[in-house]
C-alpha cells in the first residue's frame, strides 16, 4: 500500500508505504457530528451546538437551553448542566429505552470488603457482567415484551405512577434494536422530577428566532439550543482507497466476519461489537492478525485476499446489518456505504462476541476463503 495524508500542523503532504494496514479508527467521523437539515436553523436568534463540536466557551449558565435528542448523549448532557441553566428541556421525537441504577459495581464492592485480591475482582467481575449482558441479550430476543416492561418499570420508579410514560419513555422498537443508555443515579429522571428539566415528545416543524415550532403548533423557546442528534458513521476512516488505479467502493465487497473485504488485500477493519464492549471484539482481532501475520510469514508469502468460494457464489448477499436485528439512525443513513453480508457466518458480522470468542481462535487460515500470493 502507498499512503497519501496531510499533516494537520504545516499542510504538508506526506507518504507512507505499508505491506498490511491494521484498521483502528473507529466507526464515527470524529470531525462532526450528524444535524439533521432543519427548515429556519439561519432564523434562531441564539446559539445552535452540536456535543462533538462543544465550544469550550459556550456560556449556559442561568439560559434556558433546548436538548434535541433521545439517547445516552442527551441523556448524559441534561442533567450535566441542568444545575447551572435556568431550564433545560429535552425535546425527542421518539422515546428511548434507559436502564437506570447505581453507578457502581456491588459486586466488586462486596469482593472487596472480603479482602480478594484484585486481579480476581476484576476477572470475577468480568465474567459476571459478560453473563449478563449475554442472558439480558438473549432475553431481549426471546421474551422482547417481557424486558419491555421491566425497563420501563425501572424509569417509573423514578418519575413515578402518574408520569406519562405512554408518551415520553416508551419506544416504539423492541429492546435492543438500538442502544440502550445506562443513567446512573437516576439522574435525568431526578432532574425532571425536580423541575429543573423537561421532556417534550414531539416532532419539529422548523426553526424560529426565539427557538423551535413544533408540529403541534406549540413554540419551545431557548437561548441555546443543543443538537444531540447522533454521529456520521465513517466506513474505514472515510479514506479514499484505490487498487490498480481504479477507485473501491466498499459497498461493492463482501465482508468476511465483518473485519476483512473480498478483493481487497491485506486489510483488517476493527469494528466492535454494539451489545457489547467494542473492545471485547479488538482483543479478538488482534489475537486474529497476529496469528495470521505468522501464519503469512511462515508460509512466506506477501498478501492474502478472502475470496467466495465455489460454494458461496450462489449465495444471497444483504446488507451489512438487518435492520430487524438492529437499526439505530447512523446505521441505517449509512447502510448504503457498508459492505454487502451474506447468509453464512463466515460472511457475516454476527455481533454475538459470546460465540465469536470461541469461533475466532479456530479459524482455519489455510481455508480456501483466504487467497495466498
Amino acid at each position: 500500500y502507498r499512503l497519501e495524508g496531510v499533516r494537520t500542523d504545516t499542510g504538508e503532504t506526506v507518504h507512507f508505504t505499508a505491506n498490511f494496514l491494521w484498521m483502528c479508527q473507529g466507526y464515527y467521523r470524529h470531525s462532526e457530528g450528524y444535524t439533521p437539515d432543519w427548515e429556519g436553523m439561519d432564523d434562531f436568534a441564539g446559539e445552535i451546538v452540536h456535543p462533538q463540536t462543544w465550544p469550550e466557551d459556550l456560556d449556559y449558565k442561568g439560559k434556558n437551553v433546548l436538548v434535541i435528542g433521545s439517547g445516552a448523549t442527551a441523556a448524559t448532557l441534561v442533567p450535566a448542566i441542568a444545575g447551572d441553566c435556568n431550564h433545560v428541556t429535552l425535546l425527542q421525537r421518539s422515546p428511548t429505552y434507559f436502564i437506570p441504577g447505581r453507578n457502581e459495581n456491588e459486586l466488586a464492592d462486596q469482593l472487596r470488603v472480603l479482602d480478594i485480591d484484585e486481579s480476581w475482582i476484576h476477572e470475577i467481575t468480568r465474567k459476571a457482567i459478560l453473563y449478563q449482558q449475554a442472558d439480558f441479550t438473549r432475553r431481549a430476543f426471546e421474551e422482547p415484551e417481557v424486558v419491555k416492561e421491566e425497563l420501563l418499570a425501572g424509569v417509573r420508579e423514578y418519575l413515578g405512577p402518574d408520569f406519562d410514560m405512554d408518551t415520553h419513555f416508551t419506544p416504539k422498537y423492541l429492546p435492543w434494536r438500538q442502544r440502550i443508555a445506562f443513567v446512573p443515579d437516576g439522574d435525568i429522571f431526578e432532574g425532571v422530577k425536580s423541575g429543573k428539566a423537561s421532556i417534550v415528545t414531539d416532532e419539529i416543524e422548523r426553526f424560529t428566532k426565539k427557538g423551535i415550532l413544533l408540529k403541534s403548533g406549540k413554540e419551545l423557546e431557548a437561548d441555546i439550543i443543543v443538537t444531540a442528534t447522533g454521529f456520521n458513521l465513517s466506513v474505514l476512516g472515510d479514506i479514499n482507497f484505490s487498487i490498480d488505479d481504479k477507485p473501491l467502493n466498499f459497498a461493492d465487497t463482501v465482508t468476511y466476519r465483518g473485519m476483512m473485504f473480498t478483493g481487497v488485500p491485506n486489510l483488517v477493519w476493527v469494528f466492535g461489537y454494539f451489545r457489547a464492549s467494542w473492545t471485547l471484539r479488538v482483543d479478538l482481532l488482534g489475537d486474529f492478525v497476529a496469528g495470521l501475520l505468522n501464519h503469512m510469514k511462515a508460509k512466506g508469502v506477501m498478501s492474502v485476499t478472502p475470496a467466495l468460494r465455489e460454494e458461496d457464489e450462489d449465495m444471497e448477499l444483504l446488507p451489512w446489518m438487518d435492520p430487524e436485528n438492529f437499526n439505530p439512525g447512523y446505521l441505517m443513513r449509512s447502510m448504503h456505504l457498508l459492505p454487502k453480508r451474506g447468509n453464512k457466518p463466515d460472511w457475516q458480522h454476527t455481533q454475538d462476541y459470546w460465540a465469536e470468542k470461541d469461533e475466532l481462535p479456530k479459524i482455519d487460515l489455510d481455508d480456501p476463503i483466504f487467497v495466498y500470493k
